[in-house]
């Protein structure tokens, strides 16, 4: 694949047995103290960086998108304003961003990127946490608050863009909306052969240009240009290899496995949003009976880049419960 920022890979691994949780820190409040350092968690050293920590709040810990990607532009954009009223904790996953990679690149499943982020929240010497994931970080927040719905104290879901069968469909059609009679043709040829809907939508992306990726993604080309400038200048990388092993190993169905959730939640989606944030975040409105969610006008795939002051003061209202 050419473009790797949400679900983007294609591919068939095996996942294996987690490893023992290891952390270089002892849970202590010591170290929730601002400045960048990686923690060793299940053997990995994971890159991250702390923020406003005398605000003494519940740590709002963000996960970032791919799977794969990295935090890098999120701490330009709208990150610096959600610092000035909580302390916020970038967090990049294993093989993602600036944290370590696993010598076997099997080694990438939920369970395993759920214990990290256990482990993690014991070595901020955290009780909770508050969890803002957007696009695939939006999917492990909630399936952590799942695994542990007694550690998290709130859960932002920025167009959480669950690689499920209906939303790869969503993706194919948001394609084939903005393509051009190149693209339809060729979304119509794949559409018709035999293959696995897996493939058909690796396919699909690999159809799609970066100007068609760009309008896919975001309604401002401006931002879209600026966050390709930013993807340049962190020099990071995604492999693709975790999205290979969740679309291999992933067979839970997120809006069922969550129906019930009693968290306090709050769900954001750009209305323009083709990655299937808007159809996943409609989904989980249904089915999650403490939440609220907040539909942005003027973006796509990334609000917290195209209305990054709305998205602010948004978190804020739901941090201090108004």
């Amino acid at each position: 694949m050419k473009y790797l920022y949400s679900f983007l890979l294609v591919g068939l691994l095996i996942s294996c047995a987690r490893p023992q949780a290891i952390s270089t820190f002892p849970a202590t409040k010591a170290h929730l103290q601002d400045g960048e350092q990686f923690y060793t968690i299940n053997g990995l050293k994971h890159w991250v960086k702390v923020k406003n920590s005398q605000q003494q709040t519940t740590p709002v810990v963000i996960l970032h998108g791919g799977p794969g990607g990295n935090n890098y532009n999120f701490e330009r954009t709208a990150g610096p304003l959600l610092e000035s009223f909580a302390t916020v904790v970038y967090y990049e996953q294993r093989g993602s961003g600036r944290s370590e990679a696993p010598k076997n690149p099997e080694d990438y499943t939920l369970p395993m990127l759920i214990n990290d982020l256990e482990v993690l929240r014991d070595s901020l010497g955290a009780q909770k946490l508050v969890l803002l994931g957007y696009s695939f970080g939006a999917e492990l927040a909630l399936r952590y608050a799942l695994a542990h719905p007694d550690r998290v104290e709130k859960l932002i879901l920025s167009d959480p863009a669950e690689l499920s069968r209906s939303n790869m469909l969503v993706q194919i059609q948001g394609f084939y909306s903005l393509g051009d009679s190149v693209v339809k043709t060729g979304i119509d040829k794949i559409l018709k052969d035999t293959t696995e809907l897996e493939e058909k939508y690796g396919c699909v992306w690999g159809l799609s240009n970066s100007a068609l990726v760009d309008r896919f993604l975001f309604v401002n080309q401006e931002i879209a240009a600026r966050n390709r400038e930013m993807w340049k200048e962190s020099k990071l990388v995604n492999t693709g290899l975790m999205a290979k092993v969740y679309i291999k190993n992933n067979k839970m169905d997120l809006v069922e496995k969550a129906t019930g959730l009693p968290i306090p939640t709050m769900l954001i989606s750009g209305v323009y949003d083709r990655n299937g944030g808007l159809h996943t975040a409609l989904e989980l409105k249904k089915v999650l009976p403490n939440s609220t969610i907040k539909l942005y006008e003027n973006s796509a795939h990334f609000p917290d880049m195209e209305e990054p002051e709305r998205f602010a003061a948004d978190i804020k209202a739901f941090l201090s419960g108004k």
